[in-house]
């Protein structure tokens, strides 16, 4: 069997499943998935660089997540 047509088995299975089995399925790729899988690639290292040091620069420059809810609320 190709591994598309176990995806799209698996995606099947999924929509079917109960909650149980949905838990347990989730726990098993919680428990595979490792830190070091998620690496950030050099040019994002550097945007979240630039964003902390902006940051530390000026602390007080952004918003409160309250305002930021509040604009956002306002947009819909």
């Amino acid at each position: 069997m190709s591994t598309t047509q176990i995806r799209e088995l698996l995606h099947e299975y999924i929509n079917l499943a109960d909650e149980r089995l949905i838990n347990l399925m989730y726990a098993m790729v919680q428990a595979d998935i490792k830190e070091e899988d998620y690496e950030l690639s050099d040019a994002h290292k550097k945007i979240l660089d630039e964003r902390i040091a902006a940051h530390n620069a000026n602390p007080s420059s952004g918003s409160s997540w309250e305002e930021v809810k509040l604009r956002l609320r306002n947009q819909l």
